[in-house]
């Protein structure tokens, strides 16, 4: 295949010459593609390009920046592509939509990548939503689909925990959310039409321990928070389809049962808790910590 030398500017950075020769992602499905060409920019790509590096050490604008620029300038997919892959073939300060970032992080040397997946990436980084820090998709797309049925979910459990704290405090409310809070996850899955869960790096129910995508996706959150952001809803391309995720963060309520140890947890109290949860892990939050994220699938049932 005919290879072109290109300068990716301000938009694409460290892809590097060893990698020309691979594939181009699977023609058989769009989201095969997708995910093929999110693998290929996470590997070689995201080291200067990740939506949560820190603004003061970032060598190059997140993804999200670059396709909100391009979108504005040229929201038709074909002039977007084109324009893209035009200022990659050929950078040209002149012509580039990010002044504020070419003064910054300046133009990147010319490096090589097939042609077939340049038109892969610009296609990617049209079609797909970028995970932004504070996206919530505008009230429209996956973004804002994701917070509204996470949200939806944790409404319902709310209400009945909250419901179970009032008829008999947490000593009720423990047996409903070994018993119950499962079941009313799993039958908001099916009212919602959308596969839900709820997972942690520091689970209290094994069945909600994240996984290594999701335990990388926390870790995006974390930093957010450490930074004094809001975090929003992330919508990434899988193996396994689309998956949106939003946080969950404590309250004074969760602290009960999820608190430090003899202070917000009642030393006498967690016993029981250890009963039904030998392995829990879920302890020692305070106020507005991330306890975990929900997970869900935007491919309906």
């Amino acid at each position: 295949m005919f290879k072109k030398s290109i300068s990716l500017g301000i938009v694409l950075s460290t892809l590097i010459a060893c990698q020309s020769g691979s594939p181009a992602p699977s023609e058989s499905t769009t989201a095969e593609k997708h995910s093929a060409t999110a693998e290929f920019m996470r590997i070689n790509c995201e080291s200067c390009h990740s939506p949560t590096a820190n603004p003061s050490t970032r060598l190059a604008p997140p993804f999200f920046a670059i396709r909100k620029h391009y979108l504005k300038e040229y929201p038709a997919q074909a002039d977007f592509q084109e324009a893209m892959q035009s200022f990659l073939i050929k950078p040209e300060e002149e012509h580039a939509l990010m002044l504020g970032a070419v003064e910054k992080f300046g133009l990147m040397p010319p490096i090589y990548v097939e042609e077939e997946q340049l038109k892969a990436i610009t296609e990617y980084l049209f079609s797909v939503e970028q995970p932004h820090p504070q996206h919530e998709g505008g009230g429209r797309g996956q973004g804002a689909r994701v917070k509204e049925l996470a949200l939806s979910t944790k409404k319902v459990l709310g209400k009945n925990l909250m419901g179970a704290l009032k008829e008999g405090g947490k000593e009720h409310a423990l047996p409903f959310c070994n018993e119950r809070a499962l079941m009313l996850t799993d039958s908001m899955s099916q009212q919602l039409h959308h596969k839900i869960r709820r997972v942690s790096d520091k689970a209290r129910n094994p069945l909600n321990q994240a996984d290594s995508l999701e335990l990388s996706i926390l870790a995006e959150y974390a930093a957010l928070i450490a930074e004094g952001q809001e975090p929003g809803p992330i919508v990434r391309q899988t193996e396994f389809g689309s998956r949106g995720y939003f946080p969950i963060t404590t309250n004074a309520m969760c602290l009960q049962c999820h608190g430090t140890l003899g202070k917000e947890l009642d030393a006498d109290f967690y016993p029981k808790i250890q009963i039904l949860y030998p392995q829990d892990k879920a302890i020692g939050y305070g106020a507005g910590e991330l306890r975990g994220m929900w997970v869900v699938a935007l491919d309906s049932l």
